[in-house]
């Protein structure tokens, strides 16, 4: 999941607010945001940022199986989904907005099953279940 999926989504996610920031902001916000090209400095950025954890899981996790710096890697992964996650909840109107599934749109669900099951792979590794004890 963590070295082919995410990495995969991470990209497709950063090649979205490349190029249409306007679908990006307007699928976090449930339509009650547009976009202005005054901001497109802020998707240039969050797109680097995802192609950054995309880099870090598609080769750097790909190329060493020590289960120290997965975990380490995890824990830095597992502070921007609380961001991410955070934001994501902002977008929607707030965490109360964002908790009644009965008014979620097909984008929420979209986001939430791109995202809660990475989350949960992170945190299952730095708790490490599930995972070797050899390679500690």
């Amino acid at each position: 999941m963590l070295t082919t999926i995410e990495p995969l989504l991470a990209v497709l996610g950063a090649l979205l607010t490349f190029r249409n920031p306007g679908e990006y902001i307007s699928t976090m916000t449930r339509n009650s945001a547009t976009f202005t090209a005054n901001t497109t400095f802020l998707y240039t950025q969050l797109g680097g940022g995802w192609l950054y954890f995309a880099f870090n899981e598609a080769v750097v996790l790909r190329l060493f199986d020590d289960l120290r710096l997965w975990r380490i890697l995890c824990i830095g992964m597992l502070f921007s989904d609380v961001a991410y996650c955070h934001g994501v909840a902002q977008a929607a109107g707030g965490w109360a907005a964002w908790s009644t599934l009965g008014s979620w749109a097909r984008e929420d669900w979209v986001v939430f099953w791109t995202t809660a099951p990475m989350v949960f792979v992170r945190i299952l590794i730095v708790f490490g279940i599930g995972m070797k004890r050899d390679l500690a």
